[in-house]
């Protein structure tokens, strides 16, 4: 497991604290924000992976290179200098610039999940979502489902958290709010945990 999985599983618990919020008081909100904390955990999940995974790649002797990480830019200044550091001041220079580089992405929608697993996973391009698919199945929750099926999960997924978001899940001409269900909001838990240790699995065969 990943340091950057450790803290999603940290940080995905308090979703599971809003299910209980909403058993004790019925209040919907507590379920809404499920969404909230889901894929803005995911989110950052996605982020820290790369960062953290992307430094093994370069760690390596000799460093293994995807082509995004080769994109990932330096300042002159820092190129100029970077013989004066440390290799240890060399390792935390080029995780800084690494997060810098995708701190402000959105992690989160289908072909942003390909894009950040562009940095750190060495298999063609168009295997990243069956991959992902083969790990969902080996939870047994997931047979008979095609990759355009789990996409199409998490885009409804990242959708809804942009309405609940940006506009109180409320569709435009809407009297109120769109309905929310306490199983809904459980499967979202579970599908973006089953996701993300996916990933997680799946970047840890590829780095080995």
């Amino acid at each position: 497991m990943t340091e950057a999985k450790a803290r999603f599983d940290r940080h995905v618990g308090e979703s599971h604290q809003c299910l209980s919020n909403f058993d004790a008081t019925g209040h919907a909100f507590a379920l809404r924000h499920v969404w909230i904390i889901c894929v803005s955990t995911f989110d950052l999940y996605m982020t820290e992976l790369v960062t953290e995974a992307g430094l093994r790649l370069i760690d390596r002797n000799p460093p293994l290179l995807t082509a995004s990480l080769r994109q990932v830019q330096f300042p002159l200044e820092s190129v100029v200098s970077i013989d004066a550091l440390s290799p240890t001041e060399r390792l935390v220079f080029y995780r800084e610039r690494i997060y810098t580089t995708v701190q402000y992405k959105s992690f989160y929608k289908p072909d942003k999940v390909s894009e950040a697993l562009s940095y750190i996973w060495t298999c063609p391009p168009k295997e990243k979502w069956a991959r992902i698919l083969g790990r969902l199945k080996s939870t047994g929750r997931y047979d008979g489902r095609t990759e355009e099926d789990v996409r199409g999960e998490l885009t409804l997924i990242g959708d809804r958290r942009d309405l609940i978001a940006h506009s109180v899940d409320t569709l435009p001409g809407a009297e109120g709010p769109n309905p929310v269900q306490r199983e809904d909001a459980a499967r979202v838990i579970e599908f973006i945990s089953d996701l993300a240790t996916g990933v997680d699995l799946e970047t840890e065969a590829q780095l080995a």
